[in-house]
């Protein structure tokens, strides 16, 4: 119940800035005249935005970046391509404060702090910082990182969350995630903090599951996935938060199409990174509830 109850307050948040008045602007302009969206992404957030064994981008925001796009080739009545940017924690602020790109969708967090430079749509989906140890350790509990050394990418949510969480924790930076579980194998640190759904993808990747885990069971701080866009993007966010609401609406009254995103990424049997559907449709119903029911059509 208490877990409920924190991703329902998470879900009432972003909703509430997302609703924040602005100007239109420039953005969706500029994809009508040019038929491209130029979206940022990651290449290390496995199961949102990742390179696969076959060398192949994909992810969970992959192929939501994708309905959006489908739904703003609808709307605007011409085809529309999606130009994929790769960006880092240390540089997707800064294109998106530039318009290098129109959308970044991976793992960005929001925060109050970053609303003030960029704008977020509705999330679309939540996690918390967790972390990532070898097996047989005694690392979990908030207090058992006093004096331990943790690898954290620098300016991130994640960094921010142990050093409130934990002042004693030694912190390790970072250049991502591989980098991360480089020094875990090596013992040159006793964890990694990240997002605990992206720690699981890491360790699910390259048969680390016998070697690894994720702990703790709840999360130290709970945060919300959103995608950013540039700010007083007024008609861009609406169309972009249409087409994440209706994604959401799909998932909760268990439209097949949608379901299969969900399921090829966080499906209990079948996905990436298992994620329970009940959990994920109690945090999504509590953002479509205060949105108009979305007539759905099949994409």
């Amino acid at each position: 119940m208490v877990k409920k109850l924190s991703l329902l307050a998470l879900a009432l948040i972003l909703t509430v800035t997302s609703q924040t008045p602005s100007w239109a602007g420039e953005i969706l302009e500029k994809i009508k005249q040019t038929g491209v969206i130029t979206a940022g992404t990651r290449k290390d957030a496995i199961p949102f935005a990742y390179v696969n064994q076959e060398g192949k981008w994909v992810g969970y925001s992959l192929d939501v970046l994708e309905i959006i796009r489908k739904d703003v080739e609808q709307k605007l009545g011409k085809p529309i391509k999606l130009k994929l940017v790769e960006v880092t924690p240390q540089n997707r602020f800064e294109k998106i404060q530039n318009k290098e790109i129109d959308i970044e969708c991976a793992s960005s967090t929001f925060t109050w702090e970053r609303d003030e430079f960029v704008d977020f749509t509705v999330s679309y989906f939540a996690s918390g910082t967790k972390i990532l140890r070898k097996k047989g350790s005694n690392l979990g509990t908030i207090d058992s990182l006093a004096g331990k050394r943790i690898g954290v990418i620098p300016n991130t949510t994640n960094e921010q969350a142990i050093k409130l969480q934990q002042p004693a924790a030694k912190i390790i930076p970072i250049k991502d995630r591989y980098e991360g579980l480089a020094k875990l194998e090596k013992g040159q640190i006793d964890a990694i903090a990240g997002d605990g759904i992206v720690l699981q993808g890491l360790r699910s990747e390259n048969n680390n599951t016998n070697r690894f885990e994720v702990v703790p069971e709840f999360p130290y701080i709970y945060e919300a996935y959103a995608c950013m866009i540039p700010e007083d993007e007024s008609d861009w966010r609406g169309m972009v938060n249409y087409s994440l609401v209706k994604f959401m609406e799909g998932i909760i009254s268990d439209q097949p199409q949608q379901v299969e995103i969900y399921e090829k990424w966080f499906g209990e049997d079948t996905g990436v990174t298992p994620y329970s559907r009940e959990t994920i449709n109690d945090y999504f119903q509590g953002i479509v509830d205060s949105y108009e029911w979305i007539p759905l059509i099949s994409y």
